[in-house]
């Protein structure tokens, strides 16, 4: 029996096998990503959007790295400040069988304001999941809670992010944890809006450490628990969030409650002096111990329908 040459086969499959490789590595190693840069911000000026990109490089097989890569989004509300979102570092990166599906799956590692943040999100025609890790994350030099806020925060947050929305919006589940350490409110020069009576500018004022608990079941969002108690605020909210689509139509309904410590009235007189003679304006408001509290209604993309509620229990609206 004649032998078969297992030598002349594995030689002559190697070279076309090594032309291969060597093209899909200068290919990989040659690509213009300054050219796909350039596109990319290009494609984000046509749909409204400011890219801004230091540089860009390839990672693994199907990732992209940018680094010092600025985001910004012009607010759908006028006088509203624009979303503004600033990278270090964002690794974003897929499979190949995802660029084939019609659900797309993404991995990114992003390093942002001191800290990092990474996570999972899958998008398909109807339905998305998102499964996002936080560590440490420099509140006061996120530029873009300013647009949510309306007023500086400090403090770093950390904690864990997963929310599964499928085509039915009622049937949504997830958990949200996070903790902000050493939180702070005001800078003492930006004015907080306080409904009924009008703006305040409040110094820094240490509200401790926030500790932030959601459970999201049949498409509503719960807040179990949103506490601090810092040595100059003590801060309290309960309710709950249905969601909806898009997710800024989604109807809040909390309460909140915040008490002004004595340490803080003394350290800031002008606080203290304020909240005197806003004292008549804010009395629906006031409770039995001298906390602000109030319930909280609207669209969380809207315009919100605070009203006093210093004479209620402290609870969940129902």
């Amino acid at each position: 029996m004649e032998r078969i040459p297992f030598r002349k086969i594995l030689t002559w499959t190697a070279y076309p096998l090594f032309f291969v490789v060597c093209f899909l590595f200068f290919a990989y190693k040659t690509f213009p990503y300054e050219q796909l840069a350039n596109r990319i911000v290009h494609e984000a000026a046509v749909r409204g959007y400011q890219i801004e990109i230091i540089d860009l490089t390839h990672s693994g097989l199907t990732g992209l790295t940018f680094e010092g890569l600025r985001w910004i989004v012009p607010s759908e509300e006028e006088g509203s400040p624009p979303l503004d979102l600033i990278f270090d570092e964002l690794t974003v990166s897929t499979s190949i069988f995802s660029l084939i599906s019609e659900t797309k799956s993404y991995s990114f590692d992003a390093e942002l304001a001191g800290g990092d943040a990474d996570g999972d999100i899958t998008v398909g025609e109807k339905d998305f999941e998102v499964d996002i890790e936080i560590d440490e994350v420099d509140l006061g030099v996120l530029p873009a809670l300013r647009r949510y806020t309306k007023i500086p925060l400090g403090g770093t947050i950390s904690g864990e992010i997963t929310l599964a929305m499928p085509s039915e919006v009622a049937e949504s589940t997830g958990n949200i944890a996070v903790t902000i350490e050493r939180l702070s409110l005001g800078d003492g020069k930006s004015k907080l809006e306080i409904p009924d009576w009008g703006g305040l500018t409040l110094d820094r004022a240490e509200a401790g450490n926030l500790e932030l608990t959601v459970t999201i079941e049949e498409g509503v969002a719960n807040i179990e628990r949103a506490t601090a108690r810092g040595k100059d605020l003590e801060l309290d909210a309960l309710g709950k969030v249905r969601l909806l689509r898009p997710l800024k139509r989604s109807d809040l309904n909390v309460m909140i409650r915040a008490k002004v410590q004595d340490a803080y009235r003394e350290r800031s007189p002008k606080v203290a002096t304020m909240l005197e003679l806003a004292s008549s304006g804010l009395k629906a408001a006031q409770t039995e111990d001298g906390a602000i509290q109030y319930t909280i209604a609207g669209a969380v993309g809207g315009r919100l329908r605070p009203k006093a509620a210093g004479k209620r229990t402290f609870q969940a609206p129902k």
